[in-house]
């Protein structure tokens, strides 16, 4: 059975709680990614995603947004990821926990990424990418029977 130590992305991008929105919202596009970890101390306390960044700036009472110097200090700046983020509990999972798991989890949840933890500290992360490659590559499979088990068969 394929765990999630086999398919998770071990080097982790994660975020301190105050960091800017806008400079969360400007490592998300740079990077490519549609969320991260929060982690304060080593300790992970919650998880930003893009729609958290995009909720929060939509709750932001209303401000002209003017093209201007890209150094000038906006409203973006004045608010943290803390106040964004999606707090505990979050969901996680072992390193030794089957792929399905992790899958039925994100698909109950409608969330696209899972913490991988291990002692409390965070070891990777596994995100639908993940689960994608994992069954491009044909490392998930299941078994469909034809013929009923014995104990069905009348």
């Amino acid at each position: 059975m394929l765990k999630l130590r086999d398919i998770m992305t071990r080097e982790v991008l994660t975020v301190p709680p105050n960091l800017s929105v806008r400079e969360a919202a400007e490592i998300f596009a740079t990077e490519r990614l549609g969320g991260a970890p929060v982690v304060r101390g080593g300790r992970m306390i919650g998880m930003l995603s893009a729609s958290d960044l995009l909720d929060f700036i939509a709750s932001l009472s209303a401000e002209p947004l003017g093209v201007g110097d890209p150094s000038e200090r906006g409203i973006l700046d004045d608010h943290t990821v803390e106040e964004a983020m999606t707090r505990g509990p979050v969901h996680s999972l072992p390193p030794d926990a089957p792929v399905t798991l992790a899958a039925e989890i994100m698909k109950q949840e409608r969330i696209h990424r899972l913490p991988v933890v291990e002692n409390d500290t965070l070891v990777g992360i596994v995100s639908t990418v993940d689960l994608v490659k994992a069954v491009a590559d044909r490392r998930i499979s299941t078994r469909t029977f034809v013929f009923p088990k014995r104990s069905e068969v009348v």
